[in-house]
């Protein structure tokens, strides 16, 4: 607080010098048009990073092989998901943004494969037709936004973070988000994720974990807690 208090006093001694001098009703024109200014700058840096995170992970898919069709429907809606992005608070800590792509286009096998861990490339024996979306997601290819990868979560039960979740007006991660943090991100190198957003079976929610050193999509239960697993989740979506 007192290195705040400083830094204001050390403001206001430079902006006493600067206007001196100056004409008393240019004063605050001129401080509006500064703040003005500022604001600009900052969400031009802003603009910038979103633009390298969203380059980023398109360099990721083409090395993991996702097919150029579907590379080439994310890079058409490129200024959709930058402003959007741009337009929405992101909490601090979570992931701006990342692509998903549904098991509808390249199967869960597929899907899983794209997530790495050292190398070591991921894999599932589920049953994949069990499987299935509690949460309402969109049909097409899209972006989920304002990610949180399962860290708030931590050591709750599944059913216990899913009415959480919903409580705070968040949306549920289903399977092929959380297999979309995994490939984005190094989450698995800290913790493991349910997808409350999705089932498998009644009493059963997709995780994605590792086994030695392996990622693995498999299930966990609704009731069981660890302190190595949270339940994902994200603030919005936006269909390509």
């Amino acid at each position: 607080m007192a290195t705040q208090q400083l830094c204001k006093d050390q403001l206001i001694g430079e902006l006493v010098t600067l206007f001196q001098n100056t004409n008393p009703e240019y004063i605050d024109g001129a401080i509006t048009a500064a703040r003005e200014q500022a604001a600009r700058n900052a969400k031009q840096m802003m603009r910038s990073d979103l633009e390298k995170l969203f380059d980023s992970q398109i360099v990721t898919e083409k090395r993991l092989g996702v097919p150029e069709q579907i590379i080439e429907m994310q890079m058409n809606g490129k200024m959709k998901v930058l402003d959007y992005a741009q337009s929405i608070t992101i909490a601090d800590g979570n992931l701006p943004f990342a692509p998903v792509i549904s098991a509808l286009y390249l199967g869960y096998h597929g899907i899983v494969a794209m997530v790495r861990h050292n190398s070591k490339q991921g894999y599932t024996h589920l049953d994949l037709s069990r499987i299935e979306d509690v949460e309402k997601v969109p049909g097409r290819l899209y972006y989920h936004f304002d990610v949180e990868d399962g860290t708030a979560r931590l050591g709750k039960k599944p059913e216990v973070s899913d009415k959480e979740i919903r409580a705070e007006k968040r949306l549920r991660s289903t399977t092929a988000e959380i297999v979309s943090i995994g490939t984005h991100t190094n989450v698995l190198s800290r913790h493991y994720m349910d997808a409350v957003g999705s089932r498998c079976d009644s009493g059963l929610v997709p995780c994605l974990y590792l086994l030695g050193g392996w990622p693995k999509l498999f299930w966990n239960n609704l009731d069981c807690a660890d302190d190595h697993w949270g339940a994902a989740s994200c603030g919005s979506r936006l269909e390509l």
